[in-house]
């Protein structure tokens, strides 16, 4: 069903918001990775500072502890409901189980070994101004880009390798939250929607899906009390949006687990 939709998400909380940034960042870096030009390795360690930013601003070892234990104590919560898939549902709790005593045993705090690095420090640095990663502002890169594929391959596996227990426990917790609920059908009049949310149940995550011919995108706006939505559109000529005065039909899952 969703190889034919666009879909939209708004992180409902501080910390879904720093998982979904951390997602979109090592996805990047993937791609990056299965790239071996030295463009690609560039843009890799780029997109590696960002992520250390990421994980600098808040303690993200701590709440992904956190969150995959209140995740762990839901499941068990329904561990004996009839329908239940047994089987399925004991090897969520041992993946769960092995990921928090990884991030448990996990030394200081991750990404501190990038701060470190001379070189990475230096590309971090210079790629605030425009145009100051040229050969003449630093050479050592330029040097590092013209090593062999291979090598370059090397360092950037080692630089990314102490982050696999914080992808591996993110890429759990997102995916646990994003199937917790199905999606229902609604139509926002003239382009808006709102919804007042249930008090006292714990939103994560708004989803909002949309045929990919639909020619609109939705702004999304959250709070713990309501969901606003509004349908745009986009001038490409002028890069202007505006709000669409006609019907919307769409799929939303407000995403709890």
């Amino acid at each position: 069903m969703t190889q034919s939709l666009n879909i939209f998400e708004q992180p409902l909380n501080e910390r879904i918001r720093a998982c979904l940034r951390l997602e979109y960042l090592f996805g990047r870096i993937d791609h990056h990775l299965d790239d071996e030009s030295p463009e690609a390795a560039l843009c890799t360690i780029l997109i590696l500072i960002e992520a250390t930013d990421v994980l600098g601003r808040i303690d993200v070892k701590r709440e992904l502890i956190k969150e995959l234990e209140r995740q762990q104590a839901k499941l068990l919560h329904v561990a004996h409901t009839p329908q239940i898939n047994a089987e399925k549902l004991h090897q969520l709790l041992d993946q769960q189980a092995h990921l928090l005593d990884q991030l448990h045993r996990l030394p200081g705090s991750p990404g501190a070994h990038l701060k470190n690095h001379e070189l990475i420090n230096a590309v971090r640095q210079r790629a605030s101004i425009p145009g100051a990663l040229c050969a003449f502002d630093l050479a050592a890169l330029h040097y590092w880009l013209g090593l062999p594929p291979t090598e370059r391959q090397a360092d950037l596996t080692a630089w990314i390798a102490p982050l696999n227990i914080i992808l591996a426990a993110n890429d759990l917790v997102i995916s646990l939250i994003r199937t917790s609920v199905a999606e229902t059908g609604f139509c926002a009049e003239e382009g808006f929607f709102q919804l007042n949310l249930e008090s006292g149940l714990p939103y994560q995550l708004a989803r909002v899906l949309l045929p990919r011919n639909a020619n609109v995108y939705p702004e999304i706006s959250a709070s713990k009390h309501r969901v606003i939505i509004r349908f745009m559109r986009l001038d490409r000529e002028t890069g202007h949006p505006y709000q669409v005065n006609h019907d919307v039909t769409f799929h939303m899952a407000l995403c709890q687990l």
